[in-house]
C-alpha cells in the first residue's frame, strides 16, 4: 500500500505545478522525460498486481494493442500541442499512459522471448523514426514548440535510439546480464 501511495504522489507532482509546466515547457523534456515516467509509474502499479502470468496470458494481445495504441496517440504532435493547451487533455494524458504502463506490464509477463523481441525492434524503429521526422522536418510540427526545440527532440531520439540498440546489442553478447523485470519493493 506505500508504494502505491508513493508512486500517487510522483504521479501527481509529475502532473502539478511546478514540475509539470517545467517538464512540458520543452518538446524534449515532455516526450523523454514526463511521458516515460507516467509509463513507469504504470509498469511499477502493474508489477504490484498479484495476477500469474497464466491468468494473464488470454490478454496478452489485448494488453499489448491497448498499451501500443495509446503509447502512438501521444506520439502524435498535435496530441502533445492539446496536452499543453487543456488541463483536461493533460489528465487523459496521465491517466492513459499509466494505464498503458500497467497494460504493457502485465502484457510483457505473460509474453514470450520472440514477441519481446519484436516489441524491442518496434520501439527501436519508433523512437528512429520520430527522430528522423523531427529532425527532418521543414516545418513545426508542434505549434505549442519551436523548430529549434523540434530539432533538439529528433536529435535526442536519434541518440537514445542508439543507446537503446546498443544495450540491446550488449545484452545480446551477454555483457549485460538479463535482469528480470519483477520488482522486489516492499508494499
Amino acid at each position: 500500500m506505500r508504494r502505491a501511495a508513493w508512486l500517487g504522489a510522483i504521479w501527481l507532482v509529475l502532473w502539478l505545478p511546478p514540475v509539470a509546466p517545467w517538464l512540458t515547457g520543452t518538446m524534449t523534456a515532455h516526450m523523454l522525460v514526463q511521458i516515460p515516467l507516467f509509463v513507469v509509474i504504470g509498469v511499477r502499479l502493474g508489477s504490484m498486481q498479484d495476477c500469474g502470468i497464466d491468468a494473464m496470458r488470454p490478454y496478452r494481445w489485448a494488453l499489448l494493442l491497448l498499451a501500443g495504441a495509446t503509447l502512438m496517440v501521444w506520439m502524435i504532435p498535435r496530441m502533445l500541442d492539446l496536452a499543453v493547451q487543456s488541463w483536461t487533455v493533460d489528465v487523459a494524458k496521465a491517466g492513459t499512459l499509466t494505464l498503458a504502463g500497467m497494460a504493457l506490464r502485465l502484457a510483457w509477463q505473460a509474453s514470450g522471448p520472440v514477441v519481446r523481441g519484436l516489441l524491442h525492434v518496434e520501439a527501436l524503429a519508433t523512437i528512429w523514426r520520430l527522430g528522423w521526422l523531427y529532425l527532418d522536418s521543414p516545418t513545426r510540427l508542434c505549434l505549442q514548440y519551436g523548430q529549434d526545440d523540434q530539432a533538439r527532440l529528433g536529435a535526442a531520439l536519434l541518440v537514445s535510439g542508439a543507446l537503446y540498440a546498443a544495450w540491446l546489442a550488449a545484452r545480446g553478447l551477454g555483457v549485460i546480464p538479463v535482469v528480470s523485470l519483477r520488482m522486489h519493493w516492499r508494499s
